[in-house]
């Protein structure tokens, strides 16, 4: 269903991760609205699930504008801008 994301090429990298971010985040948002089970156990999960998703591509993000403004810049300026100066933070956790 998001298979045409891949025809964004992979110079376009974070492009591809934005498109997966509006994605995953609108499609979170009609599922909390549309409510598509019968069970509300059923549409909490897949709302919950849908949120992780969006999270680890929230995290995809964050990395890679990390890794961006280091190779165009500094430690000191990826610290400035986002609040930390290495990754093992996230990676590792």
């Amino acid at each position: 269903l998001t298979g045409f994301v891949l025809l964004i090429p992979e110079e376009n990298a974070f492009i591809r991760l934005l498109v997966a971010t509006l994605i995953c985040s609108f499609y979170a948002v009609v599922l909390a609205v549309v409510r598509p089970y019968k069970r509300v156990e059923d549409d909490c999960l897949a709302v919950a699930t849908s949120f992780v998703l969006l999270l680890f591509f929230l995290t995809a993000n964050w990395t890679t504008i990390f890794l961006g403004i280091i190779e165009r810049s500094s430690v000191d300026t990826a610290d400035a801008v986002l609040g930390f100066d290495n990754l093992s933070g996230i990676i590792n956790s």
